[in-house]
C-alpha cells in the first residue's frame, strides 16, 4: 500500500511539474504571469522576505491580499536566497497540489476504506482542474492543501466511529487551525467552518459534545486569526476579519451593467469619488482611504441589489451557470483543445461521483444496520463545499475557476464509483463500506 501511494504522488508531481514547465514556456518570458493577482501574490512575497512594509501599490492597498500565500512565497525566496524563479514558484505549487493529492487519498481511506482512497488519489492526480491549479500562481492551489486536511479532521472530529479516533478534543484544535490557514490563504472561506458547524450542532445526538469541540474549533481559528486581525486593527482602527477586497468584489458581482463575469473596470470611478469626498473632509478620521474605499463600494453594491432584485436572481442563474457549465466559457479557456479536456474531466468525476450516490442507495440493503444515516453524513460532507462555494458566487462573480476545490472534493466520492464499477466487475459484487476499516 505505502509503494502504491509512493507511486500515485511520483506522478501526480511529474504530471505538474511538467505541466508547469509548459505552462511557463507559453508565456512571453520566464518572468511572465498569466494572471495580474500573480502579479500581487509575487510582490508580496518578496516585500515580506525583505521585511519591508506589507502593501501592493502603496499605502492605499495595505490590506488587499490575504498573508497565507504570500508567506509561502516568502519562504520560497528564503530558499532561493531571494532570487526564485517564476517557475520554481509553479514547481512549489506542483509540490502542495501533489501532497493535496495524498491528503484526498487519507480522507477517502478514511471514510470508506483504503481501494477507494487509492481510487480517489488516483482521480484527484490526473484531475486537469486539480493540475491547473497546481501550476498557477494563485491562492486555489495552496488553499486546497489546507481544505482537504480541515474536512479530514472534521471527519474525524465528528462524523468518524469511537475507535477510529481517541483524542477528538485535539483533532478539534486542529481542524480550528486548519481553517483558519484556509481562510489566510482564500478569505472567501471564512464563512464556512461556522456554517458547517453549526449544521453539526443542531443534527444529530450528543449535541453538548459537538458544542464543546466545536468552542475548540473557534478558539484554535481565533488564536490562528489573531495576528492578522490585530495588524489589520492597527492599521485601520478597525476590525477587518479578512480583507478590504471584499466591497470590491461584491460590486463585481452586483452592479449596473453586471454580467456574471469579472470586470474592474468601475474602480477609477470610485477611486475619484472618494478621493474627491476626502478632499472635502475638514476632520480626521479614524480609518484609512482603503477602508473607506471598500465601505463606499460595498454600500453602492448592496443599494443597487435593493433595488434591483430581479436582475439579482437572474443574474444568480447565470453564476450558476458560469461555474457550472460542462463546456467552459471562451474567454475562461484558451484553447479548445483545453476546454475539450477540462469538460471531459469534469463530467467524468461528476458522473462518478453520481454514481457512487445511486450505488449507495442500491447497495444499502447489504451494508451493516444504522449506516444509512452515516452514508449521507458522508456524502454531504463532501458536497458541502460545492454548495458553499455556489451560494457564495452566486452573489459576487462566477466562472469554472471557483469549482474546481469543489469538485477535488468530489473525487471522494468519484472513488466510491470506481469501486462501485469494479465490484461489478468482480466476483460476488461487493458494497461499500463506510469509515475505513472499522466499517
Amino acid at each position: 500500500m505505502v509503494v502504491a501511494w509512493v507511486v500515485i504522488f511520483a506522478i501526480a508531481l511529474a504530471v505538474r511539474c511538467t505541466a508547469a514547465v509548459y505552462w511557463q514556456n507559453q508565456q512571453a518570458d520566464q518572468n511572465s504571469f498569466a494572471f495580474g493577482d500573480s502579479f500581487s501574490y509575487w510582490v508580496l512575497g518578496h516585500q515580506l522576505y525583505e521585511g519591508n512594509e506589507y502593501q501592493f501599490g502603496g499605502p492605499n492597498a495595505r490590506i488587499a491580499r490575504a498573508p497565507g500565500f504570500p508567506v509561502l512565497i516568502a519562504g520560497w525566496h528564503w530558499l532561493f536566497n531571494g532570487k526564485p524563479s517564476v517557475l520554481s514558484v509553479r514547481v512549489m505549487n506542483a509540490i502542495l497540489g501533489a501532497l493535496t493529492v495524498l491528503a484526498v487519498g487519507w480522507l477517502g481511506t478514511l471514510m470508506f476504506d483504503a481501494k477507494v482512497g487509492l481510487y480517489a488519489g488516483v482521480l484527484a492526480s490526473l484531475y486537469p482542474g486539480a493540475i491547473a491549479m497546481s501550476i498557477l500562481i494563485l491562492s486555489e492551489g495552496p488553499f486546497c492543501l489546507f481544505m482537504i486536511l480541515e474536512l479530514i479532521a472534521l471527519y474525524l472530529c465528528f462524523l468518524a466511529p469511537a475507535e477510529q479516533v481517541s483524542r477528538r478534543g485535539c483533532v478539534a484544535l486542529l481542524l480550528g487551525a486548519f481553517a483558519a490557514l484556509a481562510v489566510l490563504i482564500r478569505p472567501s472561506w471564512l464563512l464556512y467552518t461556522p456554517a458547517l458547524l453549526g449544521v453539526v450542532c443542531l443534527c444529530g445526538q450528543q449535541r453538548r459534545q459537538k458544542l464543546l469541540y466545536s468552542s475548540l474549533v473557534g478558539l484554535a481559528f481565533v488564536v490562528v486569526m489573531l495576528p492578522w486581525w490585530g495588524r489589520n486593527y492597527q492599521v485601520t482602527g478597525r476590525f477587518v476579519p479578512t480583507t478590504l477586497q471584499v466591497g470590491a468584489s461584491l460590486y463585481d458581482g452586483w452592479r449596473p451593467g453586471a454580467t456574471g463575469a469579472s470586470d474592474m473596470s468601475y474602480m477609477q470611478e470610485f477611486y475619484r469619488q472618494q478621493t474627491h469626498e476626502d478632499q472635502l473632509r475638514n476632520r480626521v478620521v479614524p480609518d484609512t482611504y482603503e477602508y473607506r474605499l471598500n465601505s463606499r463600494l460595498r454600500d453602492a453594491s448592496l443599494a443597487w441589489a435593493k433595488e434591483n432584485p430581479a436582475e439579482v436572481l437572474r443574474l444568480a442563474g447565470v453564476k450558476f451557470m458560469r461555474m457550472w457549465n460542462v463546456f467552459p466559457n471562451s474567454e475562461e479557456v484558451g484553447s479548445s483543445i483545453s476546454r475539450l479536456v477540462i469538460s471531459i474531466g469534469y463530467l467524468g468525476i461528476s458522473l462518478l461521483a453520481l454514481l457512487a450516490v445511486v450505488s449507495m442507495i442500491r447497495t444499502k440493503p447489504q451494508l451493516t444496520p444504522g449506516t444509512k444515516q452515516a452514508s449521507w453524513r458522508l456524502v454531504a460532507l463532501c458536497g458541502s463545499p460545492a454548495v458553499y462555494f455556489t451560494a457564495l458566487h452566486m452573489v459576487f462573480v462566477s466562472s469554472i475557476r471557483y469549482r474546481q476545490p469543489a469538485v477535488l472534493v468530489f473525487t471522494v466520492l468519484a472513488g466510491v464509483g470506481v469501486a462501485y464499477c469494479v465490484s461489478k466487475i468482480s466476483s460476488p459484487p461487493l458494497g461499500i463500506q463506510e469509515g475505513g476499516m472499522h466499517g
